[in-house]
């Protein structure tokens, strides 16, 4: 006997959500599998040995920012709260760090930041290491006590991209601009002339000193550069070579990885006390003062992105240990020592000579 199959059909209600089941799984299989990983880095481009005594920001309060190709954005926050490892979909992505917003010229307000694209692959870790630089320029001026006599009623001006300064005589204060023309104006009883003009560009500072010609038959104004402080123009990059030096100190992740290096610097944040092998507390009270925790940032709570730190007894431990001092947690430290591969089951320093704090 012929066996005739007949086709089994579906309402259209129920055919169409078995494909609205369907494509939502679909996407859902591809959403998953199409992610990988970002681990952003924020090396810190001030050492605690090139301060001369600039009020520069720690690099935890920089603002990261991390936009997708279509604008869309992951993470808008302080570097410290971001998240050791950011989830994102498979694509391209712009990663910039600032340390303050800067649209407009004004006294003592240095920018540092940076910025990187990046493409992120399907199951693929990252690592995008943000090396900040000084984004804007500067004018440092000074005013020599013969322009001040020649022109006793007159005040000057800065202007640049943005807006302008006042500038009284006195004034000590590097002004910083947007990169470009930067003015110097003379307002005289009303009549303005401008003295001078120059271009600057990213991190560049120029110093002027501003002079009168007195007893000339012409009169006039002249410029005297400080060569001195004509430029000021400085990179660092953590773990360079010399990181027995503390301008070139490692940050957390390059120590990691650097095993057997002996009398190096190592820069991070104190976040916790390991407390057996493999396991760290990040939260006080803390029971131990025989070593420390540095981690990539303040608020590091993943043990693969920390460094343990042998505290000896004497100087180093009296003044580091998290015991007996609970306000060392999270505060940046500079500390020179011994790399080794496992130090309570992580990567450590060991044998610690000298520290340094970051502000």
């Amino acid at each position: 006997m012929k066996t005739t199959k007949t086709p089994i059909l579906l309402p259209a209600a129920a055919l169409a959500a078995l494909l609205l089941l369907a494509g939502t799984a679909c996407r859902d299989y591809f959403r998953q599998s199409r992610t990988g990983t970002l681990l952003i880095t924020l090396r810190d481009p001030f050492p605690a040995s090139t301060r001369a005594g600039e009020p520069l920001p720690d690099v935890g309060s920089f603002c990261l920012t991390v936009t997708d190709a279509a604008g869309k954005v992951w993470y808008d926050g302080s570097y410290e709260r971001a998240p050791d490892e950011l989830t994102v979909p498979a694509g391209a992505y712009t990663v910039s760090a600032v340390s303050a917003a800067f649209d407009a010229p004004a006294y003592d307000a240095p920018q540092w930041g940076d910025t990187q694209v990046v493409s992120v692959a399907a199951d693929a870790e990252v690592a995008v290491a943000l090396s900040c630089t000084q984004l804007n320029c500067g004018l440092r001026l000074a005013v020599d006590d013969s322009f001040r006599k020649a022109f006793s009623g007159g005040s000057l001006r800065l202007s640049g991209a943005g807006g302008s300064l006042d500038h009284p005589y006195d004034e000590q204060r590097t002004a910083f601009f947007l990169p470009g023309t930067v003015a110097v104006e003379l307002d005289e009883g009303g009549y303005r002339q401008t003295l001078f003009a120059r271009t600057l560009e990213p991190r560049q500072i120029l110093s002027i000193r501003l002079c009168a010609n007195v007893g000339t038959r012409s009169g006039g104004i002249s410029l005297q550069l400080d060569t001195a402080r004509t430029w000021l123009s400085e990179t660092f990059t953590p773990g360079g070579a010399g990181a027995g030096d503390i301008a070139q100190a490692y940050d957390v992740p390059t120590a990691r990885t650097r095993a057997g290096e002996k009398g190096v610097w190592v820069a991070g944040y104190i976040v916790g006390v390991a407390t057996n092998t493999g396991k760290i507390a990040f939260d006080p009270p803390f029971t131990k003062n025989t070593n420390l925790v540095l981690g990539t940032k303040a608020s590091t709570t993943d043990k693969d992105r920390c460094l343990s730190v042998e505290l000896r007894a004497g100087e180093l431990r009296d003044a580091l240990n998290l015991q007996d001092h609970p306000d060392l947690l999270g505060r940046k430290v500079y500390i020179k020592g011994d790399l080794v591969s496992a130090y309570y089951g992580i990567p450590g320093l060991k044998a610690p000579t000298e520290y340094q704090f970051n502000n």
